[in-house]
């Protein structure tokens, strides 16, 4: 008879929502990737240089291209399907700087009362 493993890996990869401004990028990614990957999936997707890509979590800039996302507090733990982990990335401005992080809500509550 086969032994059931004590711990299974449903989740291989970390499921990531990334954002800017009115965009938002599902993916998913090994653990074991690092940033500079990411960056080049990143790019990938949007048809734009990886170099030119800044990406941020939890307020801090992820400037190790190669630190992996595990060493960056991004693991399958915390990155499921049902609740992906939330980054945000900017592009890199003609003058060398980066844009502001600018995360536009999915949806404005309008908050005027219609029960007049």
């Amino acid at each position: 008879m086969q032994r059931l493993a004590t711990e299974l890996t449903i989740y291989p990869d970390c499921y990531l929502q990334i954002r800017r401004a009115k965009m938002t990028i599902f993916t998913d990614i090994a653990e074991t990737a690092t940033v500079s990957e990411l960056k080049q999936t990143l790019g990938y997707i949007l048809h734009l240089d990886p170099n030119i890509i800044r990406l941020i979590s939890k307020g801090q800039i992820l400037d190790a291209d190669t630190k992996r996302l595990n060493e960056c507090g991004i693991t399958t733990k915390e990155a499921r399907p049902q609740n992906p982990f939330q980054l945000e990335f900017t592009l890199k401005l003609d003058d060398g700087t980066y844009e502001n992080v600018e995360i536009i809500p999915y949806a404005i509550q309008n908050s005027s009362s219609n029960d007049e």
